[in-house]
């Protein structure tokens, strides 16, 4: 059943394939949305790209990583990677070296002392996002937190995995004017 004038499904409904109905997975992209906007105002105020401030999370949380495992967890090829890495090496965010065990790979960091000065610490720079999503989640009783976090870390294996499925199909989506 549709209804009146939305051209989908009624909100209690199961939306086409997908078990989701039509209400939760309009919360869940409006969420998404936040997220990625967030993103972006938080990049633009350290003076990032986006994708610059993820790699830097992403190394931040893994530590350091080979120039590959960055073009896999990033969904980027590797010449985007390599162009990144520069990039980044050049604002004397990240340190390039070679792999000890392997000098024909390149494993990548933080340099933290430049990156602090520069950019603050990680915890600052999200502070508004991490602060307000602490007190949320903080409201809920134990039990709901750790189906929360379970979710989170289901949700992050689930992204990685879309990410090497759409980096497979290599895709390419262009706006035409």
């Amino acid at each position: 059943m549709e209804q009146q004038g939305t051209g989908g499904p009624a909100s209690g409904e199961a939306l086409n394939r997908w078990a989701l109905t039509a209400d939760e997975s309009r919360l869940f992209r409006e969420y998404v949305s936040a997220m990625v906007f967030n993103g972006q105002v938080t990049a633009d105020a350290a003076g990032l790209n986006t994708i610059d401030l993820y790699v830097l999370n992403l190394l931040e949380l893994s530590g350091e990583v080979s120039a590959g495992e960055l073009a896999r967890r990033t969904g980027l090829t590797t010449g985007a990677v390599t162009k990144l890495i520069d990039r980044l090496v050049g604002a004397g965010l990240v340190f390039r070296r070679t792999d000890a065990d392997d000098r024909r790979r390149v494993r990548i960091g933080i340099v933290e002392s430049a990156a602090d000065e520069r950019l603050g610490s990680a915890a600052e720079l999200f502070a508004p996002i991490a602060s307000r999503l602490d007190r949320l989640i903080s409201t809920f009783p134990e039990a709901e937190r750790r189906v929360l976090m379970d979710y989170f870390a289901r949700a992050a294996e689930e992204l990685v995995e879309a990410t090497r499925e759409i980096q497979a199909a290599k895709r390419t989506v262009r706006i035409r004017d």
